[in-house]
């Protein structure tokens, strides 16, 4: 896509990833492709119908004493064959059941997939302003060391500082300068991040919009995240996929027993003979009951078995680590919004120290060491600031992930959402027939349901949550998190009455 001259906001972002990302284009086929799983389950339950017919030429001569026999002529066979199971003691009922739990956590595989995306067109967003903003820094730290370092040798000329000064504001200069070219080198990553991320370079970025709303507490979060979080949900899915399975593998055990009939047509051509055409029709049933099988069978359903209990035990692991993803983007977001107000003052604090240590050094009061000390402690401010911000907003949307609130069209409402169930909705009935419903409702006598008992203690059920957590702190406003910062070279001094007063810092005509 060509550099353009709009300013792009998060929702643009958003809506160009949820459109073309691969990550979300591969899961929606993925998907389909679960759901044809389901349809292919089912119509086991239906009849199948085949046909097939066959023809030959003959062209025989055969010798003896009494003279030469020819026979030549034309043969041709037809038939069609139905069959019907009308009886599986719960194999294809099982297997249905396990198609349908796939298809509902393949739905939200898709759901995780565009979570994950729109978390990572936030983080990349946000990681571009924060670089821009650093890079800014970086240009500014570089101009006033220039600055410095050019007051400090014409000062040596005239016998006010010694080498030693000149040499301190050099070092400090040649710092700052691969400072800068790390920093550039942060926001070549994060453009590059962006484009694999939604598709494009990144245009002008508006500020970061404001996301929505959070849980009020942290029990509120953890009973949302037990509710909602597509990886908790994708775990409890496929647990109902394996017990299902295991409901199928013991049907193995049972009889099976399906109809069949078939109709046959035969027809002989021939130019020296008789001519023949046979016709047949028959029909009848096949009974199957398994009576040994060298103990695979019941090895099928111990295995079915563990690997229920394995996927229940991943429920226990998929709810604690999304309590765990509560719980960290918690605590992070509490800590980094009280980073921002704190990191605000000691910028505004650092700011005013500088500008302080620049005049007294001016007038003698103050060494150089001391003035590039007081620089650099608010070059650290204004980029740990600026780290600070990014990580409220990013906590912010990593906690809405964990709670399973982040969706795109939370930030960009004016996008076409992609329904994953439509499809499934579209093709779950392709090809039924009557028929289905009948062997559907006979596969139910006496065979195994599909869910099995969860063990409460292979599930996690009586696992604490996390205690102890906190109440967050209070949020930032939007203005402080977006305020732009003063540059170095605009440093002021705050004077007793009030008033504010610049001394010469760096810049053309200034520190000459």
């Amino acid at each position: 896509m060509p550099a353009t001259a709009w300013a792009e906001t998060l929702a643009d972002a958003v809506a160009a990833a949820y459109d073309r990302n691969p990550q979300m284009v591969q899961q929606r086929y993925l998907q389909k492709a679960r759901d044809e799983g389901y349809v292919q389950a089912r119509s086991q339950y239906g009849p199948t119908v085949s046909a097939s017919t066959s023809g030959g030429y003959t062209n025989e001569s055969t010798g003896s004493a009494r003279g030469r026999t020819y026979l030549e002529g034309t043969s041709q066979s037809s038939s069609v064959t139905i069959s019907q199971p009308l009886y599986t003691a719960g194999r294809i009922r099982g297997q249905v059941a396990a198609a349908r739990a796939s298809v509902l956590g393949g739905q939200e595989q898709v759901r995780l997939t565009e979570q994950q995306v729109v978390q990572d067109v936030v983080i990349v967003y946000a990681s571009v302003l924060r670089d821009q903003a650093r890079v800014e820094i970086g240009r500014e730290n570089v101009a006033v060391l220039e600055g410095q370092l050019r007051q400090n040798r014409k000062r040596q000329e005239v016998g006010d500082v010694t080498l030693t000064d000149v040499a301190q504001s050099d070092s400090r200069l040649a710092s700052a300068q691969l400072q800068l070219a790390s920093l550039e080198a942060d926001l070549a990553v994060s453009r590059g991040q962006y484009l694999e991320i939604v598709g494009h370079n990144p245009n002008a970025l508006e500020p970061l919009p404001q996301l929505p709303v959070l849980p009020p507490t942290i029990d509120v979060a953890f009973e949302l995240a037990e509710q909602n979080n597509p990886s908790f949900r994708i775990s409890q899915f496929n647990e109902q996929q394996s017990s299902a399975s295991a409901a199928a593998a013991r049907g193995e055990q049972g009889p099976t027993l399906s109809v069949s009939a078939q109709g046959l047509y035969r027809n002989e051509l021939l130019r020296f003979g008789n001519n023949s055409s046979h016709a047949e029709a028959s029909a009848g049933f096949t009974l199957n009951q398994p009576i040994f099988s060298g103990g695979a069978i019941r090895s099928r359903i111990r295995e079915a078995d563990a690997r229920n209990q394995a996927d229940q035990a991943g429920i226990d692991i998929a709810r604690r680590t999304a309590l765990q993803a509560v719980t960290s983007a918690w605590v992070s977001l509490s800590s980094s919004r009280v980073a921002v107000v704190t990191g605000q003052r000691q910028v505004d604090s650092a700011q005013q120290a500088f500008a302080g240590m620049s005049c007294e050094e001016l007038n003698g009061l103050r060494s150089t060491i001391e003035t590039l000390n007081a620089e650099q402690e608010l070059l650290n401010a204004q980029i740990q600031l600026v780290q600070n911000r990014y990580e409220v907003y990013v906590s912010h949307a990593q906690l809405l992930a964990a709670v399973g609130n982040l969706s795109a069209r939370m930030i960009a409402d004016n996008i076409k959402v992609y329904d994953p169930d439509a499809n499934f909705q579209r093709v779950r009935y392709r090809g039924m027939t009557p028929l289905d419903l009948v062997a559907t409702g006979l596969d139910r006598v006496g065979s195994a349901g599909p869910r099995g008992p969860l063990s409460p203690d292979l599930a996690g059920q009586n696992v604490p949550k996390p205690e102890h957590v906190g109440a967050l702190a209070p949020a930032p406003g939007r203005e402080l998190i977006n305020r732009k910062l003063t540059p170095m070279t605009q440093s002021q001094l705050r004077l007793p009455d009030g008033s504010t007063a610049r001394c010469p810092l760096s810049g053309p005509g200034l520190r000459r």
